[in-house]
């Protein structure tokens, strides 16, 4: 599919290859990669919590709350219940709720005072869960804090990847926006194709790193369309829709630049498999103009098209 300095050139995703092969990089960016055979010792809590989504992160904090004060409520009933004053109930459910309340209380600090530890045990209980608390709740401020003040790029890719006309000749086409309101400033872009040659055996994945026609820029008010002009010099050139199919071909983006809040680079990914790129298409503009002169960028636009007369 590429040349031969295509076939020699790896991207760090190995050109090794064999059985059923999926997409390298998955449509949010991240690798199509899973480990196994790690240690529990190599895990590291704080980028893990930190790398979740929210919904997983909002998830797990809840389910280590209840967890944690189950298994201190379980502790304050095994010393038994009569060593916490109020604590005891009408019915065994009542006074395990009052117990688990109890250690809700104890956890966070709160302490209304309505329940207290009358024995040793209790108080040593509660100690151990009181400094837990603190511990706990100063962690997971850390947490929270490095989850929001995380550079990330919310980059929206177009959900096809077009080979569309260019200069009397065509090219691949993505376009990208920005999804927020903060500046990202120069901005650069890499594609990089990825094909599986051979049969049997001898399969083997090959890379090629695509010439763009304009591979940054300085700003990203509005969209950026990414070009590839496919040249002679092209890894698809001449290629058709079941060439890319036989060779289960992938488009790799990778786009980075400099976020203006945090003063950082951030980066973000995607990729089009051969089924995801559409023929003889071509974007249509996603901006306009209103009546006082400003740009009105429609994010819901990014996917426009129209079929050309190719």
């Amino acid at each position: 599919m590429g040349s031969e300095r295509g076939q020699q050139f790896d991207p760090g995703l190995t050109q090794s290859y064999a059985g059923t092969l999926r997409r390298v990089v998955n449509k949010d960016g991240t690798f199509n990669v899973r480990r196994i055979g790690g240690r529990l010792r190599n895990v590291h809590l704080y980028k893990f919590l930190i790398g979740l989504s929210w919904p997983w992160f909002v998830a797990i904090v809840l389910c280590t709350f209840v967890l944690a004060n189950i298994v201190f409520t379980w502790l304050y009933l095994a010393v038994g219940i009569q060593t916490l004053q109020g604590a005891q109930g009408v019915t065994p459910f009542g006074t395990f709720l009052n117990a688990f309340f109890f250690s809700v209380q104890t956890l966070t600090t709160v302490g209304y005072g309505s329940m207290v530890p009358r024995a040793v045990a209790s108080n040593v209980i509660a100690s151990v869960e009181a400094l837990m608390g603190v511990m706990g709740f100063a962690f997971g401020a850390a947490v929270v804090y490095g989850r929001f003040s995380r550079p990330t790029a919310r980059i929206l890719f177009s959900t096809r990847a077009l080979i569309a006309p260019y200069r009397g000749k065509t090219s691949l086409q993505i376009r990208i926006a920005n999804l927020r309101s903060n500046a990202i400033v120069d901005l650069e872009a890499t594609i990089v194709l990825m094909a599986v040659e051979g049969n049997g055996e001898g399969q083997r994945r090959t890379y090629a790193r695509l010439e763009l026609e304009r591979p940054r820029v300085y700003f990203l008010p509005l969209t950026w369309t990414i070009v590839h002009p496919i040249d002679d010099a092209s890894p698809l050139f001449g290629k058709s829709a079941q060439d890319l199919a036989d060779n289960a071909v992938e488009i790799m983006v990778l786009v980075k630049g400099f976020d203006d809040t945090f003063s950082q680079v951030v980066n973000a990914r995607s990729s089009y498999r051969f089924d995801e790129i559409m023929w003889n298409y071509k974007f249509l503009p996603a901006f306009r103009s209103d009546d006082e002169g400003r740009l009105v960028l429609d994010l819901a636009r990014i996917d426009a098209v129209e079929r050309t007369s190719r």
